[in-house]
């Protein structure tokens, strides 16, 4: 195994070490930006599990309901990561970008001993580490042991189908290796579990001569790994385990005839989506919406974002899938090589597949026409062969005009490298957003390291962000500004787990003030709040933290003394008056 390793390294390692140096380029600042919503929600949760010790632990670990997700082994990724990282963002940053390079290389193998061509291999796993489509499954950080880990083991998954379909030893071991795989990344999210309608597809579809001999090894074993989750799954509805904490997101279940043409919906969007920047497509429905919907058009010119970002977007969305289709079966018609029509009759599969686990996502997330650019994560790795295949074909086909593959050759430069700042773009804002908090949150720990007992936080904006009306002044957190200090001074101030229940103070526009085992914590954003929570709770105004942001100038100022001073006095005002 160990001399086949060196082998393959050493005939593929320039395009192994340009696909690690082109993920290099495309990620190298993520590791100065900073945690997003989920990490916080997430280190909340394990704080509180942490305080409520043996028993915490155990419960970290099941669902809230047995429907929703049971996913053991990536609660068991977050424990592990917080025990050794903490709330320093830098590894888990490193870790994140070392992931997302093990796949696209995992992607490199794969196609390179699927087509024994190196040029084929390397635009694939090239496109797949630079996408910037998908790029959120990378730095959102909180997705790692749902996209990244899942993504290794499904590409693990399907090296070792493709041993089982071509290589006559080893036929049962492989496939099992290969739904152990798929068995794993279940216990990470159950993402993965439209390979149980792909594999038997690509079977019917490509082992005619061998279908005999291969279908009852191939049942034998997806019976085995079905009636395993299956057995996993069941004590949850049996014996009664929950987890005490509510879940962040509004979880309603839609009628169960959403679903169908949810599938349908997802399927027919999926190439449009992972094809065209998210970007690219609203424009594209806005330039629609103008020249169809002018009814649907502003004072300012502007088209109504409702039906732009919704319906409209569907519908081009839809058109523009239809089109990728119709022109990969006339491709698959007109080329020759039997593995290249093999490989975009499997893209025009996977691709649709691999997004159907998305159509059961809950709440109102579930209604959403925009995909979250981490659910195509997965399906990139058929987006990144089905681009791979055509480029090269194209090639191919060009050889006899220089200037026809000089070209080609230019444009898929250009395309890498628009995808590779695009990603960096994405990464320059969200660093701004991050250094904007890391400010926010070391400005107040430097001045006050210890708090008191009864501890209130005020912080006073005079900008609006996200949408929000324009009465609701706010810091540019994402999530709520009470919870990240909470969380930052937990090392030291040892919060008890009762200020992390109910997800208190967490989201956004959260405020208030709660007492419990001894301890005061409390964040407003309104003064009249915060003086009634002084008043009513008989707190001490020097317990009062007081910060004001000024987003123009974005300069963040303790005004403590200030707010102090102004509180004692409206309260001796009272006072005289009676």
């Amino acid at each position: 195994m160990t001399k086949r390793i060196i082998i393959f390294l050493k005939s593929h390692g320039l395009f192994l070490l340009l696909i690690v140096l082109s993920i290099g380029l495309a990620y190298k600042d993520f590791p100065q930006t900073f945690f997003q919503q989920d990490e916080w929600l997430g280190f909340g949760n394990n704080i509180y599990y942490q305080s409520r010790g043996l028993t915490g632990f155990i419960e970290s670990f099941f669902p809230g309901d047995p429907i929703q997700h049971f996913n053991p082994l990536a609660i068991a990724y977050s424990w592990l990561t917080f025990f050794v990282f903490g709330i320093n963002f830098t590894p888990y940053a490193w870790l994140s970008i070392l992931l997302h390079i093990v796949n696209s290389l995992l992607l490199y193998y794969f196609v390179s001993s699927w087509f024994k061509n190196k040029k084929i291999a390397f635009i694939a796993a090239l496109f797949f580490g630079v996408n910037s489509i998908p790029s959120q499954a990378v730095t959102w950080v909180a997705n790692t042991n749902s996209y990244e880990i899942p993504t290794a083991l499904t590409i693990l998954s399907l090296i070792f189908f493709h041993k089982f379909l071509k290589e006559e030893k080893h036929q049962k071991v492989n496939i099992m290796i290969s739904f152990l795989m798929i068995l794993v990344s279940f216990l990470f999210h159950e993402n993965t579990i439209f390979i149980f309608i792909f594999y038997p597809v690509i079977l019917l579809l490509f082992t005619k001569s061998e279908r005999k001999k291969l279908f009852p090894i191939f049942s034998y074993a997806i019976a085995i790994f079905i009636l395993l989750f299956v057995l996993i799954r069941i004590p949850l509805f049996f014996f009664g385990f929950s987890n005490p904490v509510p879940p962040a997101v509004n979880i309603d279940r839609p009628p169960i005839v959403v679903y169908p043409y949810r599938i349908i919906s997802l399927s027919m969007k999926a190439f449009a989506a992972s094809l065209f920047p998210q970007k690219a497509l609203i424009q594209i429905s806005g330039e629609v919406v103008k020249l169809a919907y002018p009814q649907f058009i502003a004072t300012d010119n502007a088209p109504n974002p409702y039906i732009t970002q919704s319906i409209v977007f569907d519908l081009v969305s839809y058109l523009l899938t239809i089109i990728i289709v119709c022109i990969a079966v006339l491709f698959i018609k007109f080329v020759h090589d039997k593995n290249i029509r093999k490989a975009i009759l499997c893209s025009l599969i996977f691709v649709p597949l691999s997004v159907i686990p998305y159509a059961f996502v809950l709440g109102k997330a579930g209604y959403a026409s925009i995909f979250e650019p981490k659910f195509l994560y997965i399906p990139s790795i058929g987006v990144s062969l089905f681009l791979a295949v055509v480029v090269y074909e194209l090639i191919v086909l060009s050889k006899t005009s220089k200037i026809k593959t000089t070209f080609l050759l230019l444009f898929l430069g250009l395309y890498m490298l628009f995808h590779t700042f695009q990603t960096r773009a994405k990464i320059d804002e969200l660093q701004k957003m991050g250094s904007q908090i890391k400010t926010f949150i070391s400005t107040i720990h430097s001045s006050y390291p210890h708090l008191p007992q009864n501890i209130v936080f005020f912080t006073r904006s005079d900008t609006t962000y996200y949408g929000m009306p324009d009465n609701e002044k706010l810091l540019p957190t994402e999530v709520g500004f009470g919870k990240i200090l909470m969380i930052r001074y937990q090392d030291k101030e040892k919060f008890p787990s009762c200020f992390y229940e109910n997800n208190y103070l967490l989201y956004l526009l959260a405020q208030g003030y709660k007492e419990c085992d001894g301890r005061g914590f409390g964040y407003f954003r309104d003064y009249d709040k915060l003086v009634a929570a002084i008043k009513t709770n008989n707190i001490s105004t020097l317990d009062v933290i007081s910060y004001s942001w000024n987003g123009d100038t974005e300069e963040f100022t303790d005004i403590t003394k200030q707010i102090r001073n102004k509180i004692n006095a409206e309260m001796l005002s009272q006072y005289d008056t009676k």
